[in-house]
């Protein structure tokens, strides 16, 4: 009995028509269900064996080989392989269900695009080349495909063209947060909630607009009537006068602080009462200089002098007694 084994069925590698077959995209369901063992993809005669251990594992398709010794042809395999004259194994593919052109998904050499989603049919041991050379497709009638023509090659890919439209489909899905295996009913639900969304925001941002413009006009309502208060304040106390009103309105209505800053920088005129008090004081300060020590003290005036002139009060003390107050 031959010696057990695992055969790698597959890899990604680019095989010698220029194309390569992703393994995570390997449909296994079918093959798994009925694992035969052909020679060569002979499917017209029985099979030789079947295959067991079937798993993925670092890019590549490995399976175990069980022969079947009560066929002379499986009994003469199995010699074969455990002598090790062969050692070659062969996938058999359904035509490509998907594929793409993406770039990164290239390799050097390749000149056909990468199927990124395939069906199992069958593994084969196979007599000459290996695993990517020796691959194998079958028509959807389940007649084997010929690749050593070109033609035939570029036949199969212009039939499946890469599916773009799933590529489109996937890209929308990450852009509307689904999942990627999501359908169209959901995108078009993700779309309407986004839809409902956007009306409402723009139905909350006018309710917001609408109520800005009216704090906005209600502040200037408030600061017009403000600024007719204070202008007229001012030409009352006679910082500015009467002709001067309607500009500094202007001026308020254009820059309010400004304008505020502006009129409370304003002197207010002094009252006749304020002029005639400053200038009897300049009169009595005047006469208080003048007099001396004596004749303020015979009119009474000292307690005056030093309330209301300390400087000149220690000056005449220091005149009459020779030190300063205190001293």
């Amino acid at each position: 009995m031959a010696k057990k084994k695992s055969f790698v069925l597959h890899d990604e590698s680019v095989n010698t028509y220029g194309f390569r077959m992703l393994t995570d995209g390997a449909d296994l369901t079918e093959f798994i269900k009925n694992p035969v063992m052909l020679l060569n993809h002979n499917d017209w005669s029985l099979p030789i064996g079947r295959w067991e251990n079937i798993r993925k594992e670092g890019g590549k398709i490995l399976a175990d080989p069980v022969f079947n010794l009560k066929d002379e042809r499986g009994k003469e395999v199995a010699q074969q392989v455990e002598d090790d004259f062969m050692r070659m194994a062969s996938i058999g593919a359904w035509p490509p269900l998907e594929l793409s052109d993406a770039p990164e998904l290239m390799l050097e050499g390749q000149r056909h695009p990468t199927v990124t989603k395939w069906v199992v049919r069958e593994a084969s041991i196979v007599t000459i080349g290996s695993n990517h050379n020796a691959l194998c497709f079958y028509d959807d009638k389940g007649d084997k495909v010929e690749l050593s023509d070109p033609s035939t090659v570029i036949r199969l890919f212009d039939v499946q063209k890469p599916n773009h439209n799933n590529d489109n489909m996937s890209v929308l899905n990450t852009m509307l947060k689904l999942a990627d295996n999501a359908g169209e009913t959901e995108r078009v639900a993700a779309i309407q909630a986004m839809l409902d969304d956007n009306i409402a925001l723009k139905d909350t941002n006018k309710l917001l607009n609408d109520q800005i413009t009216g704090y906005k006009q209600k502040e200037k309502a408030d600061n017009d009537a403000k600024a007719i208060l204070l202008v007229d304040a001012a030409v009352k106390d006679g910082r500015i006068n009467a002709d001067a009103k309607d500009k500094f309105i202007k001026l308020f209505d254009a820059d309010y602080d400004n304008a505020q800053g502006i009129l409370e920088g304003l002197p207010k005129r002094k009252s006749v009462t304020e002029q005639i008090d400053k200038q009897d004081a300049k009169v009595e300060l005047k006469d208080l200089q003048e007099a001396s020590w004596d004749k303020l003290d015979k009119e009474g005036k000292l307690i005056m002098l030093k309330d209301s002139y300390p400087d000149l009060y220690a000056e005449k003390y220091e005149k009459k007694f020779g030190v300063k107050p205190g001293k």
